[in-house]
């Protein structure tokens, strides 16, 4: 009898247990079901994650919002503030590689110096996403999508040309690149990929949200030329500058580069090393006639130079330095940066993977790099291509 009150009690025991689980499970299913402010919460996110490249992490991006909210504007800045978290990682994690394996390798330096500058780049253009969400109320940030949209496409494309400077056989540079997009540029890009889908579709979400906007296509600033030749965003004090140089008019600029000695700078490096902190006007050098063998990189924080030759035939800047020199292809001088509000967008993930600097020394996808340029939309001359 003891063993059979034993026996029965252990299966009361388990009846009792299980019947305590099904009154939980029950009532937590009751709970997420029937309270409207989750149920409107889950309607919100599903609608803002819909067609975006990971939806699983979008919603658990969006989930975190807090309370029940109708406005977008607080999702996005979930997505974007997640995003910036991501870029941040990814500057630590190059500045650590640096630190770990630099002194192995100097091509190794110079990729991972290289990727700094990228991701540094790449923070730039998410605070620039942050301050817009941040200071603008929807209708003016849904009018602003196009340099809202070049700014996460950019983030895309530092990521690329970072990866691209990396190679996959020397020197334990592979495992570094894979480190490297492991631990973050991968989360930084598969973010940034959610923002840019939910930025790109954001008339649509605006209307299901039931927001009265005025939802006319995003006005566009692109790169696009007037009668004069010029990009239709150049601004009159520009304007009136350049025609003053055509016409040698112009008064006498900040910096005189001379390869004889007779300016105040030798090397155009040297001029644009002497732009003053804290400039707010432009800042003009004037490079006279003759060969520069030299590899010109504009700093970010001297964004108003202005340089000027006697011609294109007259003053030369060769660039002279390539990839066989051993030096990494984001310092090479086929690749120039140039930033500014309102410059040529990219739609998707996809279009800004192919706008590299690998891509481009390649020739894109049909191995000629003059269809490469002519999807900017950029004037430019066949012949500056060709050695």
């Amino acid at each position: 009898m003891a063993n059979g009150k034993v026996l029965i009690s252990s299966v009361s025991l388990i009846l009792v247990v299980g019947v305590a689980i099904g009154v939980v499970v029950v009532v937590n299913k009751s709970d997420s079901s029937s309270d409207p402010k989750v149920a409107a919460q889950q309607k919100n996110v599903k609608v803002m994650c819909e067609g975006t490249e990971d939806p699983k992490l979008c919603h658990e991006t969006m989930s975190t919002v807090k309370g029940n909210t109708s406005d977008p504007k607080v999702y996005i800045a979930a997505g974007v503030e997640a995003t910036m978290q991501r870029v941040i990682q990814a500057l630590n994690m190059s500045d650590r590689l640096k630190v770990e394996h630099g002194d192995k390798d100097p091509g190794i330096k110079m990729a991972l110096d290289d990727c700094k500058d990228l991701i540094q780049f790449a923070l730039d253009s998410i605070e620039s996403s942050v301050n817009l969400v941040r200071d603008q109320n929807i209708q003016a940030m849904y009018d602003q999508t196009p340099d809202f949209r070049n700014w996460l496409s950019s983030i895309i494309s530092y990521q690329d040309t970072c990866m691209d400077g990396l190679n996959n056989g020397t020197n334990g540079e592979k495992e570094i690149k894979e480190k490297l997009n492991t631990d973050s540029l991968d989360e930084m890009g598969k973010m940034t990929g959610i923002v840019l889908d939910i930025v790109t579709n954001l008339s649509n979400i605006l209307e299901k949200f039931d927001l009265k906007l005025n939802l006319r296509p995003a006005s566009r600033r692109l790169l696009e030329l007037d009668d004069e030749g010029l990009p239709t965003w150049f601004s009159g004090a520009d304007r009136k500058l350049l025609a003053a140089v055509d016409k040698g008019t112009a008064g006498a600029p900040n910096a005189v580069v001379a390869k004889d000695g007779s300016g105040k700078f030798k090397t155009v490096k040297e001029a644009i090393d002497s732009y003053p902190n804290g400039n707010t006007g432009r800042f003009v050098i004037y490079v006279k006639a003759g060969i520069y063998d030299e590899y010109i990189l504009i700093p970010k924080k001297s964004s108003n130079i202005l340089i000027y030759g006697d011609g294109p035939a007259k003053t030369i800047i060769t660039g002279h330095k390539n990839f066989v020199d051993g030096v990494k292809t984001m310092q090479t001088a086929t690749f120039g940066r140039i930033k500014w509000k309102g410059y040529q967008g990219i739609i998707t993930k996809t279009d800004a993977e192919k706008f590299t600097v690998g891509q481009f020394l390649k020739g894109g996808t049909t191995g000629n790099a003059d269809d490469w340029l002519k999807a900017t939309g950029v004037p430019y001359a066949v012949g500056f291509l060709k050695s």
